[in-house]
């Protein structure tokens, strides 16, 4: 019999509280919108010669249209579900929420203080990021090059932009990837015991295709 690692912290379904915390957090982005919200963006000026550093969170929730809000939506609600679910709210909604408010803090003052910031791509960057490199670290199931593979592949797909716009910071989210995939590492060193504590390993028979022989000889025509 050998060991087969069958479950891991990824195996679960989200929970309804997980579910319903994305879906509020849906409802919260899509009524900022609806608002009136000018007092919620934020540029160099208004944080850093203003010192209204409170902007730097609060311009998260807002988006510049409703392209670029659906574009957001779907991304952000996904990841906040299984953020909550699988590591809770530390890391959603309040880790995420908090690192969002230090990129921009950082995208702002490298941009001319007269550039506003809007939106939570960098925030949905930094929660991609964590999630792709706890997922390599996690699903054990799979042999590593292919956790490594897998991860790749859906970054590409879903986070680097086929076309470039002028008006996406690309710097926020670089810094929100960046962020994403630091803090998943140092969060798996401290929660490694954690994680591994949600693994079960069943016992499985060896396969029957494989023949083991013990005890042979070779002819003069090789043939055993």
């Amino acid at each position: 019999m050998k060991l087969k690692l069958s479950k891991v912290l990824l195996s679960d379904r989200p929970s309804p509280q997980s579910v319903l915390l994305g879906v509020i957090s849906l409802a919260v982005l899509v009524l900022i919108h609806g608002i009136d919200s000018n007092e919620l963006v934020a540029s160099g000026k208004l944080i850093y010669q203003d010192h209204e550093y409170w902007r730097a969170f609060t311009t998260s929730l807002v988006h510049a249209d409703t392209n670029h809000l659906g574009h957001n939506l779907l991304f952000f609600t996904g990841l906040s579900i299984l953020l909550n679910h699988y590591f809770g709210w530390f890391v959603y909604p309040l880790m995420s929420l908090l690192i969002g408010g230090v990129i921009n803090l950082i995208a702002l003052k490298i941009y001319p203080p007269d550039i506003h910031l809007v939106g939570i791509s960098g925030v949905i960057y930094f929660m991609a990021g964590f999630w792709l490199i706890l997922y390599i670290f996690i699903e054990r199931r799979f042999t590593l090059t292919r956790r490594i593979i897998n991860s790749t592949a859906i970054g590409l797909i879903f986070l680097f932009p086929e076309v470039l716009q002028t008006r996406v910071s690309y710097l926020a989210h670089g810094l929100g990837l960046s962020f994403g995939l630091m803090f998943g590492l140092v969060y798996f060193y401290f929660q490694k015991n954690s994680i591994r504590s949600h693994e079960r390993w069943i016992e499985v028979p060896p396969d029957p295709d494989i023949i083991l022989v013990e005890d042979f000889t070779i002819d003069e025509n090789n043939q055993i």
